[in-house]
């Protein structure tokens, strides 16, 4: 009897740290199949993402030839330093048809180029007005957002106009103990669709994602893992560990 009391008080224990843990490889990120060696990915770049309806974009005109001048009788200044206000007199949204309406140049439709090749096309129309114009396209809706089983889960500014997901989710404190690094939720809107994708940042065929750069506006959910679900975070292991000693304890003060 004595012997069942002590091997079964030590099973249940063993069970119950079982339990409690979740395997290493559910934590790890971009793991490859051989851990201990060195690697090199080919990262697409991603700052050929293209403008889409409803995104805002700070707009700057100038000449290299006027430098006091500038197309929006605006004085030129770099977008990290410009106050709120200064920064909504400057920017656009590209209207539901693709087109922003600028100062003396017009409508001139933007939705589906990229920042450069916008660039481009407004500094073509600009030529006849200025000599050698100097235009700077950058998005101004640079926010995501980021909820579930992270740290701080909100919506973010981030300054850059190149964001990955890695990056992103250091924004909020990383994932938690309890989130799915397996099956992260993007919910991603281009062309008045929502598109719902799955991201699993624990394999290194991340970097080689369509979503391993996120866009503006960009939503992500971390999924709880399915002990979270079923309530292990709270589940009170210390005082079943105390109530299965003393009974123990006191099954073998009986027998003794």
């Amino acid at each position: 009897m004595k012997r069942f009391i002590k091997e079964g008080g030590l099973l249940i224990c063993i069970i119950l740290e079982l339990a409690s843990c979740v395997p290493q490889r559910k934590f790890v990120y971009v793991q490859s199949k051989k851990s201990n060696t060195d690697h090199e990915y080919l990262v697409e770049s991603k700052r050929n993402i293209k403008i889409e309806s409803q995104d805002i974009l700070y707009i700057s005109i100038g000449s290299a030839d006027q430098p006091t001048y500038n197309f929006f009788s605006q004085e030129k200044q770099n977008i990290n330093t410009i106050s709120e206000e200064s920064l909504a007199l400057l920017s656009y949204t590209v209207n539901d048809s693709g087109y922003v309406t600028l100062p003396i140049i017009g409508r001139i439709k933007l939705q589906g180029l990229t920042l450069d090749q916008a660039s481009t096309a407004i500094r073509d129309f600009t030529k006849t007005v200025l000599t050698n114009p100097i235009v700077t396209v950058r998005f101004v809706n640079n926010t995501i957002t980021i909820l579930g089983e992270v740290a701080r889960p909100g919506t973010v500014i981030y300054p850059k106009q190149q964001l990955n997901i890695l990056s992103a989710l250091g924004l909020v404190g990383d994932i938690n103990e309890f989130g799915n690094r397996r099956k992260i939720v993007l919910i991603r809107e281009t062309n008045k669709t929502t598109h719902k994708y799955y991201v699993d940042i624990t394999k290194d065929d991340l970097f080689r994602s369509d979503y391993y750069y996120l866009r503006p506006n960009d939503i992500l959910y971390v999924e709880p893992l399915r002990l979270r679900r079923i309530g292990f975070k709270e589940f009170p292991y210390s005082l079943i560990l105390s109530s299965i000693s003393s009974f123990f304890l006191i099954m073998f003060y009986i027998n003794k």
